[in-house]
């Protein structure tokens, strides 16, 4: 049975989608049958004569991953706005039977999973009041959180890890993205570390050259090789 993980933020903008990246680097890298998901995207580039997913793109471009748009991100808008204002403009719906379908398909194909979110986990997906967190329990997946190490960072992780904890979701690590070092930093991950409750927390250092919207991956592979144990990953994955 694959196994999988849902990678979500305390915010927009925190590195999910440089994670997501950094972990399919490293699956692929050591030979795992992986894939990664992103059931619902905000924004899109032009390539090879169509729009594609943004996120999705970069983390392809990082790391080498090949399957079809439709099969990573079977709801995909061109604009970089909440999702269901997204869709909204688009004169579409999303439709959580195709979510399921999509993933059906990668969970007969692949392994492992890596999904990630839109936003943050309260995030609506249409009109009808059906939120991010709704969708991640509805899939099953146990969820790995992506938080900054600056100034702010131990509020906005505590309240998150809080809110999903009543929804419903489990969080089984915390990645702090963006570590310069400084002592606030320092301290923001040591807190962080004995108020969340969660033992499995990993440092990602301040990346360069990286933009994800350019689709640049800048020392993204070097930095999370370096960095992170994959192994520690696979074992925070659950069956789905």
């Amino acid at each position: 049975m694959p196994k999988g993980i849902f990678i979500i933020g305390t915010d927009t903008e925190v590195g999910k989608t440089v994670v997501s990246a950094g972990l399919m680097h490293l699956l692929l890298g050591n030979k795992y049958k992986a894939a990664y998901f992103k059931p619902v995207a905000s924004g899109q580039v032009m390539l090879g004569g169509a729009y594609q997913s943004t996120d999705a793109s970069f983390v392809k471009t990082v790391s080498g991953f090949a399957e079809a748009p439709k099969n990573i991100t079977p709801f995909s808008f061109k604009n970089a706005v909440a999702p269901h204002f997204a869709a909204r403009l688009e004169g579409r719906s999303i439709d959580l039977a195709i979510i399921k379908d999509t993933l059906q398909y990668l969970k007969n194909s692949y392994e492992m999973i890596i999904a990630e979110g839109v936003g943050g986990l309260a995030v609506p997906l249409n009109d009808q009041e059906f939120m991010q967190h709704d969708l991640i329990r509805e899939l099953g997946f146990p969820c790995l959180l992506v938080a900054r190490t600056s100034l702010g960072t131990i509020n906005h992780t505590l309240l998150t890890l809080r809110f999903a904890q009543s929804a419903g979701l489990t969080i089984k690590g915390i990645v702090l993205n963006g570590h310069g070092q400084t002592p606030v930093e320092i301290d923001n991950i040591e807190t962080i570390r004995k108020l969340s409750g969660i033992p499995a927390i990993f440092t990602v250092p301040a990346l360069a050259g990286v933009d994800t919207e350019k689709l640049q991956q800048g020392n993204i592979a070097d930095v999370f090789e370096k960095n992170i144990d994959i192994k520690k990953i696979i074992r925070l994955m659950e069956s789905i």
